[in-house]
């Protein structure tokens, strides 16, 4: 969930790795955390301000599908803890129109993964990602809130890890058409450099985020009910000692899913589901969001 609450919105730019199962796309996975940004995608803090997020993440995943969207993986199962923190900070700074701002996430990961061969578990710290600079604009009515600019995933080197940076270029926008209306969108695209472990080098990735949120009752204005969801493919082939993969193991899936927040002055929370369909090499199943955000006075 971009914590990104001023007034009333909430959601989550970038927050930890949350990957499907392992990390790396060469097992399914993908650096961003998909679907985080849902709700209040393009709101940041405001001049000077600073706030702690929060997400929480249950993966559940019976299915690991091959190109053509079929079970390919006897057995597979994947259950993943994740719990996440994020310090978001704009440095009252203007460029022109736009804000300087900055964030670090780091994640903590516990997980079962595993087939009919066998099961392991891991845990540990995550790839710690960092939000050296985003550009930030809020249109003059405040109808309009976005973001972007360079994030990059740092390899922890624990079990959890996927041993290999992630640089990301995201763009992150909440758009409010009426006073009870808003549609929350992310945009993003990934590029790995090689596990020197294993030879892989993981093809680029296609991220988006979507949402929907509408505020039912006027005497509420905090409190919030939609769908979001997201959408992932792969535009470039895997490649291992620098040949590509058979068949390039590009990944693509889709999710969508309920999901309610209640935001105000003491920050927001939100409770999110997601279904995941029509995947490609890569995990199929459930994932359930807890996200919380409060300002900091510092």
């Amino acid at each position: 969930m971009r914590s990104s609450y001023t007034s009333a919105f909430l959601g989550a730019a970038s927050a930890a790795a949350l990957c499907a199962t392992v990390h790396a796309t060469e097992n399914g996975g993908v650096s961003y955390p998909l679907g985080v940004n849902t709700i209040g995608a393009g709101v940041m803090p405001g001049p000077g301000q600073t706030w702690l997020q929060n997400y929480s993440a249950f993966y559940d995943a019976d299915t690991f599908t091959d190109s053509r969207g079929h079970s390919s993986v006897p057995g597979f199962k994947a259950e993943v803890f994740v719990n996440a923190t994020r310090i978001f900070h704009n440095w009252n700074t203007k460029i022109g129109p736009f804000d300087l701002l900055s964030g670090v996430v780091v994640p903590l990961y516990s997980s079962r993964t595993g087939s009919a061969l066998g099961h392991e578990r891991n845990s540990g710290i995550g790839d710690i990602e960092l939000q050296p600079i985003y550009l930030g604009y809020t249109s003059p009515d405040k109808t309009l809130f976005s973001f972007g600019g360079l994030e990059v995933y740092v390899p922890s080197r624990a079990d959890v890890s996927s041993n290999y940076y992630t640089i990301a270029t995201t763009l992150y926008t909440t758009w409010l058409p009426t006073p009870r209306l808003e549609l929350s969108g992310v945009v993003g695209v990934e590029f790995h450099t090689r596990n020197n472990d294993t030879k892989y080098r993981s093809g680029t990735m296609f991220i988006a985020d979507y949402g929907v949120n509408y505020k039912p009752f006027e005497k509420q204005p905090g409190f919030a009910v939609g769908l979001g969801g997201y959408l992932v493919s792969q535009i470039s082939d895997d490649k291992q000692n620098g040949e590509t993969v058979a068949g390039g193991f590009r990944q693509k899936g889709f999710a969508i899913g309920p999901q309610i927040s209640f935001a105000g002055s003491f920050g927001a929370v939100g409770l999110k589901w997601q279904r995941e369909f029509k995947t490609e090499n890569r995990p199929e199943g459930d994932k359930i969001w807890l996200q919380w955000m409060i300002p900091l006075n510092l």
